[in-house]
């Protein structure tokens, strides 16, 4: 049986040590027909460098005598093409370098990643060069391409760059002009790329650079304005992370039989969901996410409790630096409208000009380079952007959680525990509820632009969403409507699943009248959602708030 390759990077290892790999070989070939310098943005955790890696081995041409080791049995084996293995190969990987630095070690370390990228390259193709290590980064590589080119070699190079962007994370720690004199005219980055790019058609035969963001691009596009962005081309849309038939045939590889739908469920739930074009027609799974989870599978024989993998980057500190980028005026709003319904209208953005105000736009199209939305359908509005999965919903939960401590406002643990075993052992709410209403006592509107019912949710989820015995759900789809809020059991030790419809009525507007309307409505929402067969027989709740006051806890 094959391993599991989580965490690994290097696609000769992944192959020589038999760990599974998903066959992304056929997109080499289109690769190929596109113009010779090419960039691909996808989030991180997607996939980007071991596609890379797997580029490498195929058109490095010292790597020859492994293509039939390497790729036999994958698509490019019996389709290969011009380009095999009929480079040099000269890979910059500046995923190392720390963008918090001060600039001048920031320029330090950037020069040792070049040193490092030309002294394997020269190890590798066993060529001797004696250059001096302590010039600028862009000198440098101007005197190793001219080195190169003084070989007369028939074969020309390929350069890959992995994580171009790396310093773009700079502008989310709020230094914007320390980030602009990295990254302008004047930097040190753009003369790098200039240099490429005057060498590209000669000496160079191809570029292909991955990163997250495009705000690093539209910088250094007088440096490499030759650069053709595939990131929403459709053809290319699951070249970078899993679609569904990728993930199903990794589970039925690894998980036992009677596993396969729970596991593809949850996977489902929560990692997948990204469209990279307004009209792809197949999501995409965060690949790493599924390698994680099938990893712990194959060790414990079931899923892990806690899906989001540590070590994947999906904080919520990383939404509040986009979110509050140049101190912009729609901070609250985009927060107010994802929190409550997880999409939002928006135009995606490929060129941003920090000259000017940062845009609502700007916004939205950052959230989605960086994971935390994804494109959804069109409208007239442009796009409906939405969050893409569960976990990615936890995200923007997390960083609610956080604002109700700036409003000192902190979870009790200890009642949280209370409660959680109240639901769990006798399927009752009473305690939820309450806590609910003594939080919207304390946060009084502080937190959102407009108290609704959604704010109530919002609640709801963020309290229950960290918990070993059920999964909760807001919006959840049934044949007959959206259910509010969504208990749904993944422990044998909660026996009921349960639905709760949550109705609000503003203090202003209160009257028995309309309290025995509501009352009636959430009723009969509750009888119409239980006849959706799927759900078994699940506990039935209605809750009603009048204001910040629960008026109604009844179970139906």
């Amino acid at each position: 049986m094959k391993k599991i390759p989580y965490g690994i990077m290097n696609f000769k290892t992944l192959i020589e040590e038999n760990y599974y790999y998903v066959d992304k070989t056929m997109y080499l070939e289109k690769l190929e027909k596109m113009p010779n310098a090419l960039i691909n943005l996808r989030p991180g955790r997607f996939g980007k460098s071991l596609f890379e890696s797997m580029m490498f081995y195929y058109y490095d041409i010292n790597s020859k005598d492994l293509f039939n080791k390497l790729f036999d049995g994958l698509y490019i084996h019996e389709h290969p093409t011009k380009g095999k293995n009929n480079y040099y190969i000269l890979k910059f990987d500046f995923s190392g370098i720390n963008e918090n630095k001060q600039e001048e070690e920031l320029i330090d370390s950037f020069r040792i990643s070049v040193v490092t990228s030309i002294d394997d390259f020269l190890d590798r193709y066993n060529l001797v060069y004696d250059y001096n290590k302590d010039i600028p980064a862009d000198d440098m590589i101007k005197m190793f391409l001219n080195y190169f080119k003084g070989l007369k070699l028939e074969n020309k190079l390929y350069i890959i760059v992995d994580e171009y962007d790396n310093f773009t994370n700079a502008i989310f720690e709020g230094d914007i002009n320390r980030f602009k004199s990295i990254m302008g005219n004047e930097g040190f980055i753009q003369a790098f790329y200039t240099t490429i790019k005057e060498n590209i058609g000669t000496i160079i035969g191809k570029l292909y650079a991955t990163g997250i963001c495009p705000i690093t691009l539209n910088l250094i596009n007088v440096g490499l304005n030759i650069l053709n962005d595939i990131s929403t081309d459709i053809e290319f849309n699951s070249m970078i992370g899993f679609t569904h038939n990728e993930v199903k045939d990794l589970i039925k590889e690894v998980v036992e039989e009677k596993d396969w739908e729970e596991i593809y469920h949850l996977m489902v739930n929560n990692y997948d969901g990204y469209f990279f074009n307004k009209d792809a027609k197949e999501r995409v799974f965060t690949s790493t996410l599924i390698m994680y989870l099938l990893s712990y599978y194959v060790r414990r024989k079931e899923a892990p409790e806690e899906l989001m993998d540590v070590n994947v980057a999906y904080g919520s500190g990383k939404i509040e630096n986009i979110l509050k980028l140049q101190n912009n005026n729609f901070y609250e709003e985009i927060l107010d409208e994802l929190l409550k319904t997880s999409e939002i209208n928006g135009e995606l953005q490929n060129n941003f000009n920090l000259e000017l105000d940062i845009s609502k736009n700007d916004l939205i199209s950052l959230l989605y380079y960086f994971g935390y939305l994804t494109i959804g359908e069109n409208s007239f509005m442009g796009i409906k952007f939405k969050v893409p999965n569960k976990v990615m919903k936890e995200a923007y939960n997390n960083y609610f959680i956080e604002l109700l401590k700036m409003v000192n406002i902190q979870i009790d643990t200890n009642k949280m525990n209370t409660i959680i075993k109240e639901i769990v052992m006798e399927n009752k709410i009473e305690k939820l509820s309450k806590y609910v209403e003594e939080i919207l006592h304390l946060s009084d509107n502080r937190i959102f632009m407009k108290f609704d019912e959604k704010y109530i949710e919002v609640i709801y989820f963020s309290l229950l969403m960290r918990n070993n015995y059920f999964d909760v759900y807001t919006e959840y789809p049934n044949k007959n409507g959206y259910m509010d809020v969504y208990l749904k059991s993944k422990n044998e030790l909660m026996k009921k699943n349960i639905m709760i419809e949550l109705k609000y009525i503003k203090k202003k507007d209160d009257s028995e009248e309309l309290l025995r309307e509501k009352i009636k409505e959430g009723k009969s929402q509750l009888v119409n959602y239980s006849k959706d067969e799927r759900l078994g027989n699940p506990m039935k709740y209605l809750v009603v708030f009048v204001g910040n006051e629960l008026k109604l806890v009844e179970e139906l």
